[in-house]
């Protein structure tokens, strides 16, 4: 069940960002097909021909009307984000960072609770934990991940498909197994089970099934990320996509508690 939800999720967010790729190409070529010939400097004729690519002109403005306001309020967002991005690049990250994970554990919680059948479960949330996930999403993931990207971009700056395949590969031989670690750390700190014998065995137990997962995930991140987002906003994407990993993380990293 766990392995089925996290390849549908998997599969999503990645279509997500080819929908809003898709739909700001959809606007851009509307504009585009909204010619207007002037007569001259003092005002002319204008011409519509709009309805002559991809059918009646009218329905396209309609379509269009419907879906402005929701662009608009996102290109607002994402105005705030980016300039907050480039004031404050690795705070407003790691607040980001938290805010994912701490979601990420609470879904996790609930299907964990699901799967048990059981109201109270279901009802109740381990704070403890969520505030374990929020704290390595702030001090760790943020950061790191700022530092991983910088580095990346300055050793590996093509765009090519063959620079993407690099920086997916490095990424799953160290920045990925890294960050699992720490995240199984973080786990077994909070459940007051923390030792470097545990530690070492929830490595060797669980590393290389979550590094496999990996393997099926975060390369198409990159690929997406790489080929298609521009990069000042990589992180935020990458943010979105580790929503979907940290909830398999963390089903991995409390399952001995099951």
């Amino acid at each position: 069940m766990k392995s089925f939800l996290f390849i549908l999720l998997s599969l999503w967010c990645p279509a997500l960002a080819f929908s809003v790729h898709s739909n700001i190409q959809c606007r851009s070529n509307y504009i585009r097909d909204k010619v207007l010939v002037r007569g001259g400097d003092d005002g002319g004729e204008s011409i519509d021909i709009s309805e002559s690519i991809e059918g009646p002109g009218e329905d396209r403005r309609n379509a269009f009307s419907v879906n402005a306001p929701t662009l608009s309020y996102l290109s607002s967002l994402g105005s705030f984000y980016a300039k907050w991005l480039e004031k404050r690049p690795i705070m407003t990250k790691s607040i980001t960072a938290a805010f994912i994970f701490g979601l990420s554990d609470f879904i996790a919680q609930k299907l964990e609770a699901s799967s048990t059948n059981s109201d109270e479960d279901v009802k109740s949330t381990n704070l403890k934990r969520l505030m374990a996930s929020v704290i390595v999403g702030f001090a760790y993931f943020g950061p790191a991940a700022h530092a991983w990207y910088s580095m990346i971009f300055r050793v590996l700056p093509a765009t090519t498909l063959f620079s993407t395949l690099q920086k997916a590969a490095l990424g799953q031989l160290f920045f990925g197994p890294s960050f699992t670690c720490i995240f199984f750390a973080s786990a077994l700190l909070q459940s007051g089970t923390f030792s470097i014998r545990n530690w070492a065995a929830k490595i060797r137990n669980d590393l290389p099934g979550a590094w496999v997962a990996g393997a099926g995930f975060w390369p198409l991140v990159d690929l997406v990320s790489y080929s298609m987002i521009a990069p000042q906003w990589i992180p935020l994407f990458v943010n979105v996509c580790s929503l979907v990993w940290t909830i398999y993380l963390s089903l991995v990293a409390n399952q001995s508690k099951s």
